[in-house]
């Protein structure tokens, strides 16, 4: 895996949990959202920078009420 894949997963799983804190859901919360997902599915893309499907990637975005170009937004992160 090269560095630019490394680089986005990591930066998708932190914007991921920085906008679960804001919504100030837990990752069990988030998960059930999500078709009946678990905390593992939630904290893998938040720790371990998982790749998401399309899919998953719409479903995440409704779940936290945000567009996918929101989801996407790394430059709002605090720590890139």
């Amino acid at each position: 895996m090269n560095d630019e894949v490394k680089t986005f997963r990591k930066n998708l799983g932190k914007r991921i949990l920085q906008l679960r804190v804001t919504k100030k859901l837990e990752q069990t919360e988030l998960a059930a959202i999500l078709d009946g997902k678990d905390k593992q599915f939630i904290n893998r893309y938040e720790k371990q920078g998982a790749n998401p499907t399309a899919y998953i990637l719409v479903n995440l975005a409704k779940a936290l009420d945000v567009s996918v170009d929101e989801l996407l937004d790394f430059s709002k992160l605090a720590d890139k």
